[in-house]
């Protein structure tokens, strides 16, 4: 243990201070001049004032100081600890940020002893995002930065263009259970205790553990692509045939015969069509979207330093902005595709859906037209093959309000009417889409307005905390604005109406257009 002489003479530290009642970091020196014995653990400091959330268990969403903190992961390589101004200048660069984008968000977390820190962050324009789409969160942990010894994570999801939006980032010095739980707490810290229903990760024990404590309530789903990634050209053959396929998978191969096929079978109800058809993932489960696998940083060079990076992902985060605002003015100003028939179903999804959504349905429509169908005797139960085909389709009728169930899943996992669907409701002369088969999250008009605020379980709510919450939710999207007039002018009559109500009550239906 070192001296109390040497412990004096030691450089390193964390520097904060108060402006305003808030604290901020003003000077962070890692390296140390003595022996290490682990007497920073437990150690806590306020640092670094953000608008982020409260705890996560909260669902708060209060500026107030967030916390760097202490774990313990001895006997790692630290890539920021090979150069102990990184972190600073990292958080330098998020600071900068913030001057930019007063809902910028940043936490970090710190180890003094070992110079090492996990670094998460996200932007305004995430938050609004991740409210309108947050249904389903994609962790993409694949890319690693080499000379750091570190990995760079992304969260991710589709918008209503099925276009990639980027939620956060983060930079991880391990893979370990403890990074992930706090790197997931961060995330809901960050955007208000909103939990997915869905989230999206590669094949890791370390990031299922961290799910069970973090988002137990939340679905956790494999992808195909992870599935995929075996050195076995026979396995991936095989799996590639049989992976929406579970009993030709068994057929063809017993899966207890093979290590990896044991580990795959006990993971069975996180990829298998049967299980996964039943979960919403828009799409993002199935092997046709090829584009889905590629990762996030694929075409990115990592031979640079932290905050070089950290500006890398923002360009990676404004492209695909760029490319959303781009479809959102080509729905705005131009034709959609052009309808194939003369059924009300498709000039009504042509109205309502996004170019990419309403192709989709298109499609459906028109292989609906080559399907045979059979009816049970009460018709409740329908039967629909297509030609030269000996997969059968069941859609189970419920005669009261003729909402339909179909055993493809495809409107519970896309999020759109499939074929077989589509064919039953032609047979009962229905040629209209019922509006509780209409999802917003695909419409043209998605981001008009704000999803219902719903609190986190658990929080003690204060009506006017609430208001005030939400009418910043509200400001925030304003701001955020893609600048068309009918874009604008819904929000802002929303801001307007709690400015002279003290409460908005929502919009009138005929405010929005489709």
């Amino acid at each position: 243990m070192p001296t109390q002489g040497t412990r004096k003479t030691c450089e390193a530290k964390i520097r904060c201070k108060v402006e305003g009642g808030k604290w901020r970091i003003s000077k962070v020196v890692l390296e140390h001049s003595h022996g290490l014995a682990g007497h920073f653990a437990g150690d806590q400091e306020a640092v670094e004032d953000s608008p982020a959330a409260r705890a996560p268990s909260t669902g708060e969403y209060e500026a107030e100081p967030t916390l760097i903190s202490n774990v313990g992961c001895s006997g790692v390589s630290r890539g920021t600890g090979r150069n102990p101004s990184m972190a600073q200048d990292l958080i330098d660069s998020f600071k900068s940020m913030q001057t930019e984008d007063s809902h910028f968000f940043y936490t970090v977390q710190l180890e003094a002893a070992q110079g090492m820190a996990n670094f998460f962050w996200r932007d305004g324009q995430s938050m609004v995002d991740y409210e309108h789409f947050g249904d389903v969160l994609i962790l993409d942990t694949r890319t690693t930065i080499n000379i750091y010894n570190m990995i760079c994570a992304a969260f991710w999801g589709l918008n209503h263009h099925r276009q990639r939006i980027i939620f956060g980032y983060a930079f991880l010095v391990d893979q370990g259970v403890d990074s992930f739980k706090w790197l997931l707490q961060s995330f809901l810290g960050a955007m208000r205790g909103k939990k997915p229903e869905t989230i999206i990760t590669e094949v890791s024990e370390e990031i299922a553990e961290a799910l069970k404590v973090v988002l137990p309530g939340t679905f956790h789903r494999l992808p195909y692509w992870s599935i995929l990634n075996s050195d076995r050209t026979d396995v991936n053959d095989l799996l590639s045939e049989c992976i929406f396929n579970w009993n030709a998978l068994l057929a063809r191969c017993n899966p207890h015969e093979k290590k990896q096929f044991t580990s795959l079978y006990e993971m069975r109800k996180k990829w298998s069509l049967p299980f996964t058809k039943i979960v919403f993932s828009a799409g993002l489960l199935s092997i046709q979207n090829n584009e889905d696998s590629c990762p996030v940083f694929e075409n990115l060079s990592w031979e640079t330093s932290l905050p070089q990076i950290a500006h890398r992902c923002k360009m990676v985060a404004k492209h695909l902005r760029s490319r959303e605002f781009e479809e959102d003015e080509f729905c705005e100003t131009t034709a959609a595709v052009d309808l194939e028939s003369r059924s009300p179903m498709e000039k009504q999804a042509k109205c309502l859906y996004t170019r990419p959504i309403f192709e989709m349905f298109q499609k459906e429509l028109i292989n609906s037209l080559s399907l045979a169908i059979r009816v049970s005797n009460d018709r409740e139960t329908f039967e629909l093959t297509e030609q030269d085909s000996k997969k059968i389709a069941t859609v189970k009728v419920n005669r009261t309000d003729l909402t339909l169930a179909c055993s493809c899943g495809k409107f519970k996992s896309v999020g759109i009417l499939c074929f077989h669907v589509l064919k039953v409701y032609n047979y009962f002369n229905i040629f209209e889409i019922p509006s509780c088969y209409l999802s917003k999250r695909w419409m043209k008009s998605a981001k008009d307005r704000l999803p219902i605020d719903t609190p986190s379980a658990n929080t003690v709510q204060d009506s006017g905390a609430s208001s005030r919450r939400e009418y910043m939710r509200e400001a925030l999207h304003v701001s955020h604005g893609h600048g068309f007039k009918k874009r604008e002018r819904i929000p802002l009559r929303a801001w307007r109406m709690e400015e002279t109500e003290g409460h908005s009550e929502g919009i009138d239906d005929d405010a929005v257009e489709p």
